[in-house]
């Protein structure tokens, strides 16, 4: 294997395995990274025999079923791990040991002290890492700090409340974390990253009865309503569900003294007296991010990535103590 501790020259392709061949590997990622120049896809792992097979049949690549024979045999740079939540076990441990960039798709875990467990062998390793977190890397997310540069937050409103994801693992709590962690996470954390605030408590309530009687093996909460204090004062309000139309409503309302900012993932409204101004995204955003971790992974610049792992582990701290704070039903002070 080839360690990225030892810098990979400009004119050196980068080598990638990916562990997870789904929907987010090949729709997020590997649909643009196949036709980049300067990288490489050279290894899938994956506990589904076909889907890894396809993959080689559209990428290129040797395809594997066990992580560590990919490791030890692949001479790579660069490991994308695309996995759900629950089946994250030793593989990013396992690629840091290895002295290899990592690069994670959100939510970082089902529970919090198996993301604590990773985020240490990274931090110990000092490889390059990034979480898959793409709010941050649109266009209209720098729009929205130049815009909201020097003005404090009062409140923000997040919301992830839609229709009901088909596959099995989401509907269970203990193999997808519920909605808060699953999918809700991306508006959790586009609210923290533009606070600019570290979390200190949280309060949440959650609902259940109603998605147990209509789907099979249906535990999580149909809905759950969070409040989430800030250490400069702000005050986050993240709601989500999934008994409500599809698209219902995702975003993120932020106010502030005189002006309001809607942010969507693919347009940004900021209303200020007298003035409405409305920005469509026009970048991909996983392509931005992959771009900015890729760069990164050649430069040794751990803080060039639009979120680290590290960074991410605050947002699962957030939404593993609001996971907390339903089942318990009192305040939990963060860090926890």
């Amino acid at each position: 294997m080839k360690k990225t501790e030892e810098l990979v020259s400009l004119e050196e392709s980068l080598r990638i395995g990916f562990i997870g061949v789904g929907n987010i590997a090949r729709g997020g990622h590997l649909r643009h990274l196949s036709t980049w120049d300067d990288v490489e896809i050279v290894a899938f792992c994956d506990v589904d025999e076909g889907a890894v097979q396809r993959a080689v049949e559209d990428y290129g690549g040797r395809a594997f079923n066990n992580v560590e024979h990919m490791l030890d045999d692949s001479n790579l740079d660069v490991v994308y791990i695309c996995l759900p939540p629950f089946a994250h076990t030793n593989q990013e441990i396992l690629a840091a040991k290895s002295g290899l960039a990592v690069f994670v798709e959100k939510p970082l875990a089902v529970d919090l002290s198996k993301a604590v467990e990773i985020n240490a062998a990274i931090e110990e390793a000092g490889v390059v890492s990034a979480a898959g977190y793409n709010w941050r890397s649109t266009e209209i997310t720098k729009v929205a700090r130049e815009r909201m540069a020097g003005k404090t937050v009062s409140a923000v409103f997040a919301y992830w409340i839609g229709g009901f994801p088909g596959v099995m693992w989401w509907r269970q709590q203990g193999q997808s974390g519920g909605q808060m962690n699953e999918q809700a996470t991306h508006v959790v954390d586009i609210a923290r990253h533009l606070i600019d605030s570290s979390a200190v408590s949280v309060y949440a309530q959650g609902t259940k009865g109603i998605g147990a009687k209509k789907w099979e093996k249906h535990d999580i909460c149909d809905h759950i309503v969070a409040t989430v204090t800030f250490e400069n004062g702000a005050v986050l309000c993240a709601g989500t569900g999934h008994l409500a139309l599809d698209g219902f409503r995702t975003g993120v309302d932020f106010l502030l003294d005189e002006m309001v900012v809607t942010h969507d993932n693919s347009e940004l409204i900021v209303k200020t007296p007298g003035r409405e101004e409305r920005i469509r995204n026009n970048n991909n955003p996983y392509e931005e991010e992959d771009r900015a971790f890729l760069d990164a992974v050649r430069t040794g610049d751990r803080d060039a990535v639009y979120c680290s792992y590290n960074d991410a582990l605050e947002t699962h701290h957030i939404t593993m103590a609001i996971n907390e704070s339903v089942e318990s039903g009192q305040v939990i002070e963060l860090p926890y």
